[in-house]
């Protein structure tokens, strides 16, 4: 009898503490939402607010509830996000509450896509977050629609960045519309803004002129709005001619900037200026806002600052300062040349960066949230062996043996989950591999076509009468016209060699032997599919030329025996 009413208030206890905590946790959450209402008002109150919170005594959907404010509110006062960790986190605890709190769930994929946007990630990781979102918004009986604004203007931005203009174009469209119904000045300013841009990729004047008059609409009195609005003019007008416009706008633009003490403004708008002055033929205006350029230049390692040195080259070269021409174009492909290989480099080195951080980060909040769940369970299983001893010795026999099974059934449910989980990671190193190839080759792609412009342009000066006649100067050009194409001339020998050729192509040693340097070159861009057209581009030839070249290399190979899978995309 003492027995039962010992067991009977063990239980009385237990679930006045669970009514207690539940009590608690409600509490939690409405003070969270609370918060969440004042987001677009107030982000600034909602991020101080949020950090005397005690996270350690939430729960755990108020806790990614919490990190959700919490990210929100830093994208919305221009926090610079560095990783995508925290949101992956996030992400990943909502979705175990996806069907009870759908919307928070979506808010917490958008902002997956979004971060990830910030960090400059617009490959298919940043949008089919956002994708997913915007589909769960839609089946929501009452959406939020500033959530699906930001959902279909993300999805547009992330289309621009791909030149998908079109579907760009499509969602940025349907964002309008959102933006009319929430009558939000600032969001159909960014629309319009983006349309403008999108129509100019498509040098659709006429309806870059269209979107022109309704943004004057939506004209915020700030210095920064008048600033862009000011620049959308000034360029409109420099594609169609307007120069004496254009450069009335500018200099508008120059005093707004030294008004407002903006930083590192005036190089964009001397440049404009120079190039209106000169289609203008008034040289000398010209020379002055090119020397300007030059002049404003506080980033050395800017990747565009050769076209300033350019711009300069051409207009002296035009005056008829040669001197001065000479060793602006010379500073000019001293910058192109070294910076084309630096940033190159340091774009993928931040790139693997970013990616190891938050494959790091992710794993140790992996082990983490592991302990917790696999403390827990400890302490239910001594409840529940506590409970058990109150019964009959049978009784405690058929429940041990049941726990035991249950924890047979999850130690192999997990490690399945593991394995999963390893070739998860394991197919995104394959595919992260593979966007690796294919961005190495587009970059080798634009080197192609930057030093094949060069190339061309220093022949014409070359064979111009007036060079010719100038001896000096005909010297002087022809000189570093050979500097330049024994520079840019691709040599096989350096590039390739036994070891890496047998690496990706499997070829054995013996075999590879018996093809040249130039064959084997034509051999490794077949393995990394690489097309005829893209071949030729790289080697400054046609794609005829190539399409004889594999040709000849196929026989030959047949000829020898080699066993080599052609995969190339291209007929030969």
């Amino acid at each position: 009898m003492k027995k039962f009413v010992f067991t009977v208030l063990f239980v009385l206890l237990t679930v006045g503490f669970v009514a207690c905590r539940q009590e608690r946790n409600d509490a939690d959450t409405a003070r969270l939402v609370r918060l969440d209402s004042l987001l677009a008002l107030q982000p600034e109150v909602v991020l101080d607010s949020l950090k005397l919170i005690k996270t350690n005594e939430l729960n755990r959907y108020n806790k990614a509830y919490h990190q959700l404010l919490d990210i929100i509110a830093k994208d919305k006062t221009y926090f610079n996000f560095t990783s995508d960790s925290l949101i992956n986190t996030t992400v990943d605890e909502l979705a175990d509450y996806r069907s009870h709190q759908p919307q928070n769930y979506a808010r917490s994929l958008m902002y997956q896509g979004i971060v990830r946007y910030r960090i400059q990630i617009t490959d298919s990781t940043s949008y089919q977050p956002l994708k997913e979102a915007y589909s769960i918004f839609q089946s929501l009986s009452h959406p939020d629609l500033r959530t699906q604004y930001l959902c279909l203007y993300y999805l547009g931005e992330i289309h621009d960045e791909n030149s998908n203009i079109k579907l760009g174009k499509q969602y940025v469209n349907e964002a309008v519309n959102i933006a009319k119904q929430l009558n939000d000045t600032s969001y159909l300013y960014a629309c319009y803004r983006d349309l403008f841009w999108n129509a100019m990729k498509q040098s659709n004047y006429k309806r870059a002129g269209y979107y022109i008059d309704t943004l004057s609409k939506y004209v915020i009195s700030q210095d920064d709005y008048l600033i862009s609005f000011k620049n959308i003019q000034s360029t409109y007008c420099q594609y169609t001619n307007q120069h004496v416009k254009a450069i009335e706008l500018e200099r508008q633009i120059i005093q707004i900037n030294k008004r407002s003490q903006f930083e590192n403004t005036f190089i964009s708008d001397y440049y404009c200026l120079s190039t209106s002055f000169g289609e203008l033929n008034q040289s000398d205006s010209a020379l002055k806002y090119a020397a300007l350029t030059i002049e404003a230049i506080q980033d050395t390692c800017f990747r565009l600052n050769y076209l300033y040195y350019l711009n300069l080259g051409e207009i002296a070269e035009k005056a008829g300062k040669w001197t001065l021409s000479s060793n602006a174009y010379k500073k000019s492909y001293e910058l192109l040349n070294s910076s084309i290989e630096k940033n190159m480099d340091s774009k993928i080195f931040e790139l693997e960066k970013k990616y190891d951080l938050a494959e790091a980060e992710n794993k140790i909040l992996h082990f983490k949230t592991r302990a917790i769940i696999l403390s827990a369970v400890a302490l239910f299983m001594l409840f529940i062996i506590v409970l058990l001893l109150q019964h009959s010795r049978r009784q405690k026999q058929i429940k041990t043996l049941t726990e035991q099974r249950n924890m047979a059934l999850e130690n192999e449910k997990n490690l399945i989950e593991e394995r999963q989980q390893i070739l998860i990671l394991e197919n995104n190193r394959s595919e992260q591999e593979l966007v690796k190839k294919q961005l190495i080759i587009s970059f080798f792609k634009e080197i192609s076509k930057q030093n094949l412009a060069i190339k061309n342009f220093l022949y014409d000066l070359k064979i111009n009468n007036y060079i010719v006649n100038n001896l000096a100067l005909y010297n002087r050009i022809s000189e570093e016209y050979n500097n330049y194409n024994q520079k840019t001339k691709i040599n096989s020998s350096v590039l390739l060699s036994d070891e890496v050729l047998i690496k990706l192509t499997g070829i054995p040693n013996e075999d590879i032997v018996k093809l040249n340097k130039s064959e084997q070159l034509i051999l490794l861009l077949i393995t990394l599919n690489v097309s005829n057209k893209e071949i030729a581009l790289l080697l400054n030839t046609s794609s005829d030329s190539i399409r004889n070249r594999k040709l000849k290399l196929k026989k030959k190979i047949e000829h020898f025996q080699i066993h080599f899978e052609w995969q190339s995309s291209d007929p030969v």
